[in-house]
């Protein structure tokens, strides 16, 4: 389970990945912010790989297959896996568990580390405002709830018009809630720290955080060859940005695309070019939410009751559902034996890669305990999985269901598990 979930969130990182990088290009022409959908790219792996638990939870199952209506619901039939897998599956949610713990102490650290440095700093009123002066951090923001901005020592010397757009940078990522998404966005990391395609999307975050801050600066101070100098002058001095900070200056590559976008000239086919990546950016979108996740709930059914019981009747080429009464369910017989058929039928290479799933499977049952006829209810993700649980039908034998002395047909429903781990 854990390889395949792995496999999963890599999967649908990258899907989301080529779909947010259409929709940034289309906000970016039409001048919106773009910093929300980057954490929604980041949030989106993880809500879709949780989300059939979800829907279980709260009675949100889509409506299965045919045939339509109630049937006998079984007992869930489940196939182990074997030792190797087990110890692989262990050791590899212990390395799962191990990273996101180091990446959580990491943070925890970083923030006390710079809670204690800023007890070493000078607080100052600049230009009427209130900071935080350093020796070198900075020009930055941080804390969640109540931000609080940080100047190194050195852009006190800055001519005072570069000071004043530094200073309304700052205020801008706070007043914009941008050290809480930060932080919200450094929490999904923690969560797969090992996903190299997270830290991408968290990267460029932060790049479209300071785009969009850059926006709303020049709606206040519309005079961007300054602000473009004012953005050199500080990132020829200033320091790296940490990683819970907001900061004014960045990496050379993301500085060059925050001036390339300042200084972009909108033409009577920006909106057209707009509107075309986002809805781009959706239809990719959509092959994300299409990747069946591997996490399923696999509780059984315990609702037998009288009106279950069905006959089936022709009707073109559907079994009809037409219910019958009835007073004994039918039961499998050979339990056992299908446990042996499914153990020899368990596909080879999804066993060791360590991917099981579930495949709830119809069978109509005739009167005289026999299978006439299987369909799958719903799919385990894995056509291979899904022909294996098919192809022990003819192994299955059971007892007839019985209304009082007589034998009737009926379709049966259960849970066939191929369980990895």
């Amino acid at each position: 389970m854990t390889t395949s979930i792995v496999l999963y969130l890599l999967a649908t990182s990258a899907v989301a990945s080529l779909a947010a990088l259409a929709a940034d290009e289309g906000l970016r022409r039409a001048a919106l912010p773009s910093r929300w959908l980057w954490l929604a790219t980041m949030a989106a792996p993880p809500a879709l790989l949780l989300a059939p638990l979800l829907t279980s939870r709260f009675g949100l199952t889509m409506a299965s297959g045919l045939p339509m209506g109630p049937v006998v619901e079984l007992p869930a039939v489940v196939v182990g896996p074997d030792a190797g897998g087990d110890t692989l599956a262990v050791v590899a949610a212990g390395l799962w568990l191990a990273t996101s713990l180091a990446m959580g102490a990491v943070l925890v650290h970083g923030h006390r580390a710079l809670s204690r440095e800023r007890g070493r700093w000078e607080r100052s009123n600049v230009l009427g405002r209130s900071v935080y002066v350093s020796r070198d951090r900075g020009p930055a923001i941080a804390g969640v709830w109540r931000p609080w901005i940080v100047l190194p020592r050195w852009s006190l010397a800055l001519p005072s018009p570069e000071l004043v757009l530094v200073l309304v940078h700052e205020e801008e990522h706070a007043r914009a809630g941008d050290a809480a998404l930060l932080t919200a966005a450094l929490a999904l990391v923690v969560l797969a720290p090992w996903n190299p395609l997270t830290w991408w999307q968290l990267r460029r975050l932060r790049m479209a955080m300071e785009v969009d801050c850059d926006r709303r600066v020049l709606r206040r101070e519309p005079d961007p060859e300054r602000y473009g100098r004012s953005l050199l002058s500080v990132a020829s001095r200033a320091r790296g940005p940490s990683l819970g900070l907001a900061s004014f200056t960045e990496r050379s590559l993301s500085l060059e695309r925050r001036i390339l976008v300042m200084t972009s000239k909108r033409s009577r086919w920006t909106p057209m070019w707009a509107c075309t990546l986002v809805v781009l950016s959706l239809l990719i979108g959509a092959q994300a939410c299409g990747v069946e996740s591997p996490v399923v709930s696999d509780a059984p059914s315990d609702a037998q009751t009288a009106e279950l019981p069905a006959t089936a009747s022709s009707f073109g080429d559907v079994e009809e559902v037409r219910f019958t009464p009835f007073t004994v369910a039918p039961s499998i017989l050979n339990r056992e034996e299908v446990v042996r058929a499914m153990n020899s039928d368990y596909p080879p290479l999804l066993r060791e890669a360590g991917i099981g799933g579930t495949v709830k499977v119809y069978f109509f049952i005739d009167d005289g305990g026999s299978v006439r006829d299987t369909r799958i209810q719903e799919s385990s993700g894995h056509p291979a999985i899904d022909a294996a649980a098919l192809a022990v039908a003819s192994v299955y034998r059971f007892s007839p269901a019985l209304n009082g002395d007589e034998r009737v047909p009926v379709w049966v429903s259960f849970p066939i598990t191929f369980q990895a781990q």
